[in-house]
């Protein structure tokens, strides 16, 4: 429940900063995306190293950050196919990934030109 709770702390730290941007009509950051994608990341990595296991976690991640389950699942698919956040422009926003997120990041991932 502790390593649940702090991550939960730490995931809403990211999405404040996310709602900053967009309460000032500023653009989202693909990499914001992925640093909340990796705190999920994070968080499955250290349940499994305790031998736990949380059924259903999109659903309580969807349900204690008050966001979409979808949306939440495409932030997972871009931390997902893209392992390290350097790969991510930082000129890169979220809107340009939100649509297509994989094949975007599948692009990312090898080198190729987003057209």
């Amino acid at each position: 429940t502790t390593v649940y709770e702090r991550s939960i702390v730490s995931m809403r730290s990211i999405l404040m900063e996310i709602q900053a941007a967009r309460a000032n009509h500023k653009l989202v950051s693909a990499r914001k995306m992925w640093q909340l994608g990796d705190a999920i990341f994070q968080l499955i990595n250290y349940l499994e190293k305790l031998s736990l296991k949380l059924d259903n976690l999109y659903g309580h991640l969807s349900r204690d950050l008050s966001v979409k389950k979808k949306w939440l699942e495409k932030v997972v698919i871009l931390r997902r196919y893209i392992p390290q956040e350097v790969i991510i422009p930082e000129s890169l926003n979220w809107g340009r990934c939100e649509k297509g997120t994989r094949r975007i990041a599948l692009k990312l991932r090898e080198g190729m030109p987003l057209n």
